[in-house]
């Protein structure tokens, strides 16, 4: 009996000494993560007085940055080396930050509505000659997604190349067996980081949130929208408003790049190395398109910093288009003081968006903007799913990129930056047309019990 209870105590010595040294182990990789100081004391916290709690919620969420071999994050290597612009310091931030420079786009059509959008893919999807590559975050199990893998199937048994790559928690419900006609054409599938697999590598939390499409490496169909009904049933049917793209030039090249990098990555495979930029970039291009690829891989958060630029160096106007906006203690500063020193910043949201905890935790930072004169307009009778940022009237983004910190800094994002007029002039006509359909919002003083939801819904705005 004696012997039972000194093993059975041996046998707890070694299991809380075992946790004692992982919870060690697991505060030191948090601490040298680029993290803000309220998360970090979060998950320290966690991890001290519930161990045996936040030890696996850490394994399965905590990471925020990661390197390997196989996911070499992306460069400006596709293109030659240009001179730095002092006088244009977006395009100095972003060759120092490792983007590639603005390529030329041809066609660049944003769409009017769904079923604009509908009608551009199905037309893409059917022209396709040699390749369709496919990213999106989420493949509905509905009337939409299954006519989209139908044509899939159909174009791969025409002969096409079809990859189609899908994330492990976008597309999480998505029956495996819809998959299987495309696969048994031919078509080739992945999931970006399933979530039952190597849970606890602690990628669980970060998602390839991008949406693109890439037919014959020659035309791109691109923006926030996945495929699904909400996103590409009209407008009157699903009371979901969205934004989408196409281009075509020699800007593809960029996008095809972010699609290789991506696939390689949920293949387990080494990122191919980059075709020659002197084939694909007329020498002396300067207009056109920018990529902004943002994404755990990369050291730096450069989407976020990008915004702050834009928001630091705007003289004019900042419109801001997303379903959910919980900014970040700098982003929330930059555009106070942008309204303060004159600039009409405009925000343009829905009135209730699909997530009910990013409406609430987005009230305290709209009701501090509002008091500093930003106007803030809600789309009274629908979902708003678009993101976009007009600058000035001369600069605009465009993409899948949420006002949130989970698209800013865990998600795999993917922007445009759009440099021509034209380009900008077509977007602005876009957003100008939504704004006219949504009323100013006023905001009125909370009560305690909003207040303190509010602050704790903060508390996990990683989450949202």
């Amino acid at each position: 009996m004696w012997q039972d209870v000194v093993q059975w105590a041996l046998a707890a010595h070694v299991l809380v000494i075992t946790g004692a040294l992982m919870m060690l182990l697991l505060i030191v990789s948090m601490l040298r993560q680029a993290r803000t100081p309220s998360a970090s004391v979060a998950w320290l916290l966690f991890l001290i007085l519930l161990p045996y709690i936040g030890v696996p919620l850490y394994l399965l969420f905590g990471s925020r940055k990661f390197f390997s071999a196989k996911r070499r994050p992306l460069s400006a290597g596709v293109h030659p080396a240009l001179p730095t612009v002092p006088s244009d310091p977006v395009r100095h931030f972003l060759d120092v930050a490792g983007m590639a420079p603005p390529a030329p786009a041809e066609g660049v059509r944003f769409h009017a509505g769904a079923a604009e959008a509908r009608s551009a893919l199905k037309r893409l999807l059917g022209e396709a000659q040699t390749s369709i590559d496919v990213c999106v975050f989420l493949l509905g199990d509905d009337v939409m997604g299954r006519k989209m893998l139908d044509l899939l199937a159909e174009r791969a048994r025409a002969g096409v190349r079809v990859r189609l790559l899908l994330d492990g928690v976008g597309s999480f419900l998505l029956p495996k067996r819809r998959l299987r006609p495309l696969q048994q054409a031919g078509g080739e599938t992945a999931w970006f980081v399933p979530l039952l697999r190597q849970p606890f590598r602690g990628r669980t939390n970060l998602r390839n949130h991008r949406k693109l499409v890439i037919v014959d490496g020659a035309r791109v169909w691109a923006g926030g929208r996945n495929i699904g009904a909400e996103y590409l049933a009209d407008e009157a049917q699903s009371h979901w408003w969205d934004l989408s793209f196409e281009l075509g030039g020699a800007a593809v090249a960029d996008f095809q790049q972010v699609f290789e990098a991506d696939w390689a990555f949920a293949r387990g495979q080494a990122r191919p190395e980059s075709p020659a930029a002197s084939a694909r970039l007329p020498a002396g291009a300067g207009e056109g398109v920018q990529l902004v690829p943002a994404g755990p891989d990369m050291a730096q958060d450069v989407l976020h910093d990008l915004l702050v630029l834009l928001m630091t160096h705007a003289q004019d106007r900042i419109v801001l288009v997303s379903p959910y906006f919980v900014p970040d203690e700098v982003l929330q500063t930059m555009l106070r003081l942008a309204a303060q020193r004159g600039v009409r910043v405009e925000l343009i949201l829905p009135r209730r968006s699909n997530h009910r905890l990013a409406d609430l935790a987005r009230g305290r930072a709209l009701r501090e903007l509002a008091h500093a004169g930003v106007r803030v307009y809600l789309l009274p009778d629908a979902m708003l799913h678009a993101k976009a940022v007009l600058i000035d009237g001369h600069m605009a983004l465009a993409g899948s990129a949420n006002l949130d910190p989970r698209s800013l800094l865990l998600n795999f994002e993917l922007m445009v930056l759009f440099h021509d007029r034209a380009d900008v002039a077509q977007l602005a006509a876009w957003v100008e047309g939504l704004r006219s359909r949504c009323p100013l919002w006023q905001p009125t003083p909370p009560g305690v019990l909003t207040q303190t939801l509010e602050g704790l819904v903060l508390l996990t705005a990683f989450q949202l």
